[in-house]
C-alpha cells in the first residue's frame, strides 16, 4: 500500500522539478468550485508526477535496462520526459488510435513510440510481455511510486485550499485517485472524495458497484480507456478512501470541453473533462460545498477540438447551480 509518508517524500522529491499547478476558481460553474489545472503541468498532464517519481526512485541497474511502458498518451509523454531527465532509454507502446499530438510528444523527448494493438489493453499486455526480458516496466497506475507521485496533487490542494470539503477526480486505472485520496483523507479525513468515470471507460465503477458495463474504445476520453490490471493496488486503496464513483456520457464530456474553452479559457482533453462534466450536469450537486475538481490533462488533437466545437447542439446548457 501507499502511505502518506510515501506521498510526502514524493512531494519533496518533485518540488524542485515541478512547480505547483494552478488552483483556479470557477464561479460560473457554481459557488465554491475550484479547478486544479494539471493541464498546466509539465507535459500537460498529472502523469508527469507519477512517472518522474517512479523513474527517480529506480536504481541505476533498473534504469540501465531501459524503460518499457504502455499508454494511450499522457503516461507515455511523462515517461518519455522522465527518461530524458534521468538519462534512460524508453520504449512506449501506444494503441494505434492514439492522437498524433501524444505520439509526437513522446518523440519530442527522445523516447520511442511503438503503435501496437487496437486498444489500450492490447498495448499494455504486449508491453508487460516485453518487459519480462527486455526492460523495466513502469505501470501508468499499478506502481507504488507512480501512485505516490500522483498523490502530490492532493498535498498541493490541501495547501492551496485548506477549507476544501469535496474532491472530484477523474478515474481510469485508479493511479490518480488512489494517490490523491490517500493524501487528502490522511491530512483531512472529513473531505469527501468522488471519482468520475466516463461511461465509455467504466472499469473502476464496475469494481465499486459490481457491474459489468463494457469498454467503448471510440471515446473522447481515450486517456481513461482500459481495464484495470488484475491485482492492481489501486483497487483496495480506492475502496478504502473513495466515497463514491459516478459516470458521465460522451455528450456531457463534449459539453464540458466546450465550457472550459468558452468560459474558463482552457483547452483540455476529454479524460480531463469528466469531473467538470459531472459538476456541469448536476451529477455531483453544486450545493455550495467547497469543491476542488482535478482537471487531469490538456493533450487533445486539433481535429477533436474542431469536432466538438462544430457540434453546437450539445452546447445549449446552463451550469446547474
Amino acid at each position: 500500500m501507499v502511505t502518506l509518508g510515501d506521498i510526502i517524500r514524493a512531494h519533496q522529491r518533485l518540488k524542485p522539478l515541478l512547480p505547483y499547478t494552478p488552483l483556479e476558481g470557477a464561479p460560473d460553474l457554481g459557488d465554491n468550485i475550484y479547478l486544479k489545472l494539471e493541464n498546466a503541468n509539465r507535459t500537460h498532464s498529472f502523469k508527469i508526477r507519477g512517472a518522474l517519481n517512479a523513474m527517480l526512485s529506480l536504481d541505476d541497474a533498473a534504469r540501465d535496462k531501459g524503460i518499457i511502458a504502455a499508454s494511450s498518451g499522457n503516461h507515455a509523454q511523462a515517461v518519455a520526459y522522465a527518461s530524458h531527465v534521468t538519462g534512460a532509454n524508453a520504449q512506449i507502446l501506444m494503441p494505434k488510435h492514439t492522437p498524433k499530438k501524444k505520439v509526437n510528444g513522446v518523440k519530442r523527448y527522445g523516447a520511442e513510440p511503438i503503435l501496437f494493438g487496437d486498444n489500450y489493453d492490447e498495448a499494455e499486455a504486449e508491453a508487460i510481455r516485453r518487459a519480462q526480458t527486455d526492460g523495466t516496466w513502469v505501470s501508468p497506475y499499478n506502481d507504488a511510486n507512480v501512485i505516490a507521485g500522483a498523490g502530490t496533487v492532493g498535498v498541493e490542494i490541501i495547501e492551496q485550499l485548506p477549507d476544501v470539503e469535496r474532491l472530484v477526480v477523474c478515474v481510469s486505472g485508479g493511479g490518480l485517485i488512489s494517490g490523491v485520496a490517500t493524501a487528502v483523507k490522511e491530512l483531512k479525513p472529513d473531505v469527501e472524495v468522488i471519482g468520475v468515470n466516463a461511461e465509455s471507460a467504466p472499469a473502476m465503477y464496475n469494481v465499486f458497484y459490481n457491474t459489468d458495463k463494457p469498454q467503448i474504445w471510440e471515446t473522447l476520453a481515450e486517456a481513461l480507456s482500459g481495464e484495470i490490471e488484475k491485482g492492481s493496488i489501486t483497487v483496495p486503496i480506492s475502496q478504502q478512501y473513495v466515497d463514491d464513483m459516478v459516470l458521465v456520457s460522451e455528450e456531457q464530456i463534449a459539453a464540458a470541453m466546450r465550457w472550459m474553452i468558452d468560459v474558463q479559457g482552457w483547452l483540455i482533453e476529454g479524460g480531463g473533462a469528466v469531473g467538470i462534466a459531472a459538476m456541469l450536469h448536476n451529477i455531483i450537486p453544486n450545493d455550495g460545498v467547497v469543491t476542488a475538481v482535478v482537471v487531469s490533462g490538456g493533450n487533445v488533437d486539433a481535429s477533436t477540438v474542431r469536432d466538438i466545437l462544430n457540434n453546437k447542439e450539445e452546447s445549449r446548457y446552463e451550469p446547474q447551480k
